[in-house]
């Protein structure tokens, strides 16, 4: 992935913003790298989102990670070029940092990537009540110790009403997903696992309905794989 630095985003920052110890400048702007930079790396090896600081220094611009070791990343004539010039190297950094990963995958006997990774796709939260089954909507807050009104629908999307928060109403938010099995996608945010045992344990207790990719070589059956409509309603009181 090729970064144009015209298209970083940059924050002004002040003197507040760093102690006066740290080796910022006093004023400067603030940028970030994404956890899943560069887009050419395995997934399950991103990392959280780096905040940047870009400054002038010494009649250039320098730039830093904030939260890390505080490493100078680029320096460049202008703040484009010094962010730009981080990018470059952040990217190169965690290029060889996934290499490492699949080196230790390898020596411990594992596939380069995990096999199967769990998606979730789409979820829903219920509102379910002795009478009723409902799609929630919103959740308006009231006047301090008067329960919550939730807005809600029909499951079929008509009839827009409220319904009072109380004891024998219930929140229940489900879960839709795709179990992928070694079919070369790479969900960005997914549960991955090492054998099938545990990825279809997972996926028949966190979601209510799912799929196998595909694009899944040798896929096994997704039975059982929603939940009957009187699974979803309350016991009455």
């Amino acid at each position: 992935m090729s970064v144009n630095p015209d298209q970083i985003q940059f924050t002004a920052y002040g003197p507040d913003r760093f102690a006066e110890h740290l080796p910022f400048a006093r004023r400067g702007y603030l940028f970030t790298v994404p956890g899943s930079f560069p887009e050419d790396i395995p997934a399950h090896t991103n990392v959280t989102d780096w905040e940047m600081a870009v400054y002038r220094k010494h009649g250039e611009w320098e730039a830093r990670d904030v939260n890390g070791d505080r490493k100078v990343w680029g320096v460049g004539p202008t703040r484009r070029d010094a962010a730009g010039l981080a990018f470059h190297g952040i990217a190169r950094k965690r290029r060889y940092r996934a290499a490492d990963i699949a080196n230790a995958r390898h020596l411990c006997g594992l596939e380069t990537v995990p096999p199967y990774a769990v998606e979730v796709t789409d979820s829903v939260t219920l509102v379910l009540t002795p009478q009723a089954i409902a799609h929630l909507v919103r959740i308006e807050a009231t006047d301090f110790g008067h329960p919550a009104n939730y807005h809600v629908t029909n499951p079929d999307g008509s009839g827009a009403y409220v319904i009072e928060a109380g004891e024998n109403v219930e929140l229940r938010t489900l879960e839709v997903g795709v179990l992928h099995i070694r079919c070369g996608h790479d969900p960005e945010w997914a549960h991955r696992f090492e054998n099938e045992t545990d990825a279809l344990d997972h996926v028949r207790e966190e979601l209510a309905v799912w799929a196998v990719c595909p694009d899944s070589p040798g896929a096994p059956a997704a039975d059982d794989q929603q939940q009957e409509e009187e699974d979803l309603a309350p016991d009455a009181p």
